[in-house]
């Protein structure tokens, strides 16, 4: 009887682990965005620039990775569900949007020769929470000259109606609408 040599043994476990390997179906990545919100104008609008400052954020809650909540209340990046644009970028153009209905001029930028606020962010919460979206915002208003004119914590937990992130994605929508709501009848 011959033997087999080293090297087909060695050739034949490995075609068999490649094999094994080969079969994974590829994860392809999926971009969510925020569905475009209705925004009510104000009866008055405020005769001031208002200027949206980019809203802060840690680093796991401002990347473009959708984030989820663990049990033990750990925040997990999914490596296969993003946001079109961070959620820095998503909410510094929603607020944009809303604020053109309660500000006479809206602006990215400070203006040189008119009187203007700023709105000042920091995204505390933007997360995936069992069947929940889970939003949490602190708004800072100020007027040109850095006197501060209202700060304020504003959150909202949506029930995800669905399933999957397509789903996440529009209850996160939901409950920027109603923070939004609330931001406009607390100023």
């Amino acid at each position: 009887m011959k033997t087999a040599k080293p090297w087909m043994l060695i050739l034949m476990v490995s075609l068999l682990v490649l094999t094994g390997c080969s079969n994974q179906v590829a994860q392809s990545k999926k971009y969510f965005r925020i569905k475009t919100i209705e925004f009510n104008e104000a009866a008055e609008k405020r005769n001031l620039t208002l200027v949206v400052k980019r809203p802060k954020a840690l680093s796991i809650l401002g990347g473009r990775p959708m984030v989820a909540t663990r049990d033990d209340d750990s925040l997990v990046q999914l490596s296969h569900h993003f946001w079109l644009e961070s959620p820095k970028v998503l909410l510094q153009d929603i607020f944009n949007q809303w604020a053109s209905g309660h500000w006479h001029k809206v602006s990215y930028q400070e203006p040189a020769n008119e009187a203007y606020q700023v709105l000042e962010s920091r995204i505390l919460a933007f997360e995936k929470q069992q069947q929940s979206a889970r939003l949490s915002i602190e708004f800072q208003l100020y007027d040109q000259d850095r006197l501060l004119l209202f700060s304020r914590q504003l959150s909202h937990n949506q029930v995800i109606d669905g399933e999957g992130y397509r789903a996440f994605a529009r209850a996160i929508g939901q409950a920027l609408e109603q923070v939004l709501k609330e931001l406009a009848h607390e100023l």
